[in-house]
């Protein structure tokens, strides 16, 4: 019996791990996701072990299916030099460079990423597009400028960060990722209350009842949609893709933003739209697979 090929792709996120079988033509065969951390602390997944697990288990299941892994692809919440380099431990913390650790776990050559261009190469080919910004919105910020389908990395590979934005209204959170995502509503909810508090969909769910809950998610909200207008002045996109857990999950904290948008967006001329993004949830690990071939 003849056996499929596959991609095995990775991505590694500060809340979650997220680990798939792709075949050729990018269609999921496999999916897992499992947690990143323990705590609303902390950086996630020290060495990598838990991400290491997850591509052991995958490539059990490629036996079990009859795949033939033959590349990986991983995509990561850092920064990733234009040489596939980690080049941060903000979220992360790993201890080796993953392109040898995991070519040295699984037999077969990986492409390392960041997680926005992976997204953002996944959002290209689904929805064909050619120039847009991408946003993603979820336990981080960032941003992928794309220009004829290809997400401009920049010199160094940190031409993402949207999440690093200053922000002038918050003395308790100076960057937008810290003040915005969905890790900082979390982390800015426990702290003003002292409540224990494992997601931001804990304080979402708070949202009509917890007055501290309403004013944490819109001050994120205004804050954020206060900030993408300010990024329409600086890269002029003609559309502005914006995916990301947080954002796809929750009609509440989207239709916040949206509000915030309007309000501050050049009225010089007629400014983007913010649209969905349609390569859904997966994207990231899509992307990871297309960065692969």
């Amino acid at each position: 019996m003849n056996s499929t090929r596959a991609t095995l792709a990775i991505d590694v996120g500060a809340s979650k791990i997220a680990g798939a079988l792709v075949s050729d033509t990018f269609e999921i065969l496999h999916h897992e996701i499992v947690p990143a951390r323990t705590a609303l602390y902390g950086d996630a997944d020290p060495d990598l072990a838990i991400t290491k697990a997850l591509i052991s288990s995958l490539l059990q299941i490629a036996k079990e299916k009859n795949l033939e892994v033959t590349k990986g692809g991983a995509c990561f919440a850092e920064y990733v030099t234009p040489d596939q380099l980690l080049n941060s431990k903000d979220q992360i913390a790993w201890s080796v460079q993953p392109k040898e650790d995991f070519a040295a776990l699984s037999g077969f050559a990986w492409t390392i990423e960041s997680d926005v261009r992976a997204m953002a190469l996944a959002e290209a080919r689904a929805g064909g597009f050619g120039d847009f910004l991408f946003v993603t919105v979820s336990s981080g910020i960032s941003h992928a400028l794309v220009i004829g389908g290809k997400p401009w990395a920049g010199a160094t590979g940190e031409a993402i960060g949207f999440g690093i934005t200053q922000i002038d209204n918050s003395q308790e959170s100076p960057i937008l990722e810290q003040f915005s995502s969905g890790l900082g509503i979390a982390r800015r909810y426990q702290k003003a209350t002292n409540q224990d508090v494992t997601s931001a969909e804990i304080v979402f769910a708070q949202y009509e009842k917890d007055p501290v809950a309403k004013e944490v998610i819109d001050s994120a909200a205004a804050v954020l949609g206060k900030s993408l207008a300010a990024m329409v002045d600086y890269l002029d996109p003609a559309k502005i893709v914006i995916g990301g857990g947080l954002w796809l999950g929750s009609d509440l904290y989207r239709n916040l933003i949206l509000q915030s948008y309007e309000k501050y967006v050049t009225k010089r001329r007629k400014a983007p739209e913010l649209a969905n993004s349609v390569a859904g949830n997966n994207s990231a690990v899509i992307g990871a697979a297309i960065a692969a071939s």
